[in-house]
């Protein structure tokens, strides 16, 4: 982390400043050492450039295993479609020049959406729960405005009130509580500040989607057998996901693959080894987190207007129940 990025941070057991101690430095980057509270005892690590506000080991390792492999899968430029910068403007609609304010990334994978939000000026304080912090500081470690941080969502060091925009995607239905998630985020968003988030939806048809079938079991797997597991299912069932796509209109082969637990994103215009790639990262991150809790639309809606919200637009957008809003 750079030096200077401390001002932004606070001790998440008494909310008060930290300061360096036994640090290595390189150049004006901090490659290890501690941040220690200047008011209590507690202190946290700095371990590869990243400070760590949480265990390395959490009930979101599945997803730092699945982030560290797949680090580059989903990024556009090595995917070579534009699906994450789209969806990052298309969600938040915040337009391109944000300089001089703060954007909080809560949950930031392998940094998929990282490069747009920092391509717009503004500092972006982005963290995750998972070691996927390691695959994201891989691709962003050269930019000035970006800060990456391991932290709970809820309890992120970070000062309340000090975030202009704050942008949680395809995040917040794999935590415990997705409310509480939400109303922990709105801590850290000034006055007229603006939140973009999503989850799960829970339809008519959501218990009928095989991942919900199986998931009871797959959760409980040891993390490399089940990735091992995901790879083999999705080569033996190729030649039917191909043959779908065949036979069947694009909407109906989609759901049929889907059911097939062979994640299909054919529309997005990926080469057929990067649809493989895909499939196998979707299909072991559909199977392998510890909490998956969909959400109705209507609730999810009453959630921003239970958390002070104005200008509530929640709709079915890219991850099923998007929301964006504007606290009061």
């Amino acid at each position: 982390m750079n030096k200077k990025y401390i001002d932004y941070l606070i001790c998440i057991k008494c909310n008060n400043n930290l300061e360096y101690q036994n640090i290595i430095e390189k150049g004006d980057k901090v490659i290890s050492g501690t941040l220690a509270c200047v008011n209590c005892s507690s202190n946290y690590p700095i371990i590869n450039y990243i400070p760590r506000f949480v265990p390395m080991t959490n009930y979101a390792d599945s997803f730092g295993m699945q982030w560290n492999i797949h680090h580059s899968d989903q990024h556009d430029k090595f995917s070579s479609v534009n699906s994450s910068e789209e969806r990052f403007k298309n969600e938040t609609k915040w337009g391109e020049n944000l300089k001089g304010e703060v954007i909080i990334e809560a949950g930031c994978g392998a940094g998929r959406f990282t490069q747009f939000a920092a391509n717009t000026g503004a500092m972006v304080l982005s963290f995750d729960y998972s070691s996927a912090v390691e695959a994201s500081y891989q691709h962003h470690s050269d930019k000035e405005n970006v800060l990456i941080v391991q932290a709970d969502i809820y309890n992120m060091p970070f000062k309340n009130d000090i975030a202009d925009k704050i942008y949680c995607f395809g995040v917040l239905q794999h935590t415990p509580d997705s409310r509480e998630a939400l109303k922990s985020l709105t801590t850290k968003l000034k006055s007229e500040g603006k939140i973009a988030a999503d989850n799960y939806p829970f339809l008519s048809t959501t218990w009928f989607h095989t991942k919900y079938w199986v998931r009871p079991i797959t959760k409980r797997l040891n993390h490399k057998l089940l990735y091992w597991w995901c790879k083999q299912h999705v080569k033996i069932m190729w030649p039917i996901f191909k043959l779908n796509r065949k036979l069947f209109s694009a909407k109906r082969a989609n759901r049929i693959n889907w059911r097939l637990l062979v994640p299909d994103y054919t529309s997005t215009g990926l080469s057929e080894d990067k649809l493989k790639q895909w499939a196998v990262m979707d299909l072991f991150d559909m199977l392998s987190p510890m909490y998956d809790n969909p959400v109705r639309i209507e609730t999810f809606k009453r959630w921003f207007e239970e958390l002070g919200y104005k200008d509530i637009d929640v709709h079915m957008g890219y991850n099923g129940c998007e929301g964006r809003g504007i606290k009061i």
